[in-house]
C-alpha cells in the first residue's frame, strides 16, 4: 500500500478562536444561499412576455438550482452546528489539507515520503540549466508533490541559469554531481525520465550519466523562507 506524504506542519486550527471564524464565514454563506433562493423564486413581470415553453424550461431549472441550494444549505448548516458544539473535525481537518497542500506548493517546510533520487553527471555539453529544469518538469508532469536540487527547494517561482562554474538556481550556484530529491510515486517519475527521447537518453547520448534510485522513504530537508508581504495586512487580530 502506497505511503501519504508527511507534511511536519503544526496541529490543525483548533482553537476557540479559529471555530469562531469559520462560524462567521459560514453564517455569512448561509444568508448568501438564502438570498439566492429568495430572489430566484421572485421573478420580474418580464417573466410575462416569455413563451409557455420557455416558461417550462426555466421552471425547471429553478427546480434543480433550488434543490442544489437545499443542498448546499443543509451542508453548511451542519458544518456550523458542529463548529458552534465544539466538534468541528471535518473543517478542521479540510482546514489542515488545504494548509498542507499550500506548505508542498510554496517549499516552506521539511517534507517526506516515497520518491526518487536523480544524479546526473556531465561537462557543460552535456549538462546545462535547460536539462535541469527539464528534469524538474518531467518530474512534475509525472507527479512531483516536491522537489530538491543539490540542496536548493524548487517552487514555481524557482528559474536556472548557466554560470561559468556550472547551475545556478535562483542564484545559488551548484556543480556536477546533479543530485535531485522528488517526492511522488517512485515507479511512475522513474518510467517518466527514462521514456525514449527524454532527459535520461539526451544526457547519455550527449556522454553523460543518469542514475535513478527509488526509495520508500526518502526526505527533503531544504525549505523557502516565508517573506513578509510587502502590500498586504492581516485583518485577523
Amino acid at each position: 500500500m502506497k505511503k501519504k506524504i508527511r507534511v511536519k506542519t503544526p496541529k490543525g486550527l483548533q482553537t476557540p478562536q479559529s471555530r469562531r471564524y469559520f462560524a462567521v464565514i459560514l453564517s455569512v454563506l448561509l444568508g448568501v444561499f438564502i438570498s439566492i433562493a429568495i430572489k430566484q423564486n421572485d421573478q420580474p413581470e418580464l417573466l410575462t412576455s416569455v413563451r409557455e415553453d420557455e416558461l417550462v424550461l426555466i421552471l425547471d431549472d429553478l427546480s434543480k438550482q433550488k434543490d442544489s441550494l437545499e443542498i448546499e444549505l443543509l451542508k453548511q448548516t451542519q458544518i456550523l452546528e458542529s463548529l458552534k458544539s465544539g466538534s468541528g473535525d471535518e473543517a478542521r481537518k479540510a482546514a489542515q489539507n488545504r494548509i498542507d497542500q499550500l506548505i508542498l506548493l510554496s517549499g516552506t517546510a521539511p517534507v517526506s515520503g516515497r520518491g526518487i533520487q536523480v544524479l546526473i553527471t556531465g561537462d557543460v555539453y552535456s549538462v546545462n540549466s535547460f536539462t535541469i529544469l527539464d528534469t524538474v518538469q518531467e518530474l512534475r508532469d509525472a507527479g512531483a508533490v516536491a522537489i530538491e536540487v543539490n540542496g536548493v527547494r524548487v517552487i514555481n517561482s524557482t528559474y536556472f541559469t548557466d554560470t561559468n562554474e556550472g547551475i545556478s538556481v535562483n542564484n545559488t550556484k551548484i556543480r556536477s554531481p546533479y543530485k535531485l530529491l522528488a517526492l511522488g510515486d517512485p515507479e511512475t517519475m522513474s518510467t517518466a525520465l527514462k521514456i525514449p527521447g527524454g532527459m535520461s537518453e539526451t544526457v547519455t547520448t550527449s556522454g553523460g550519466n543518469v542514475i535513478i534510485t527509488e526509495f520508500p522513504e526518502l526526505e527533503i530537508t531544504s525549505s523557502v523562507p516565508l517573506t513578509t508581504p510587502e502590500y498586504a495586512d492581516s485583518v485577523i487580530d
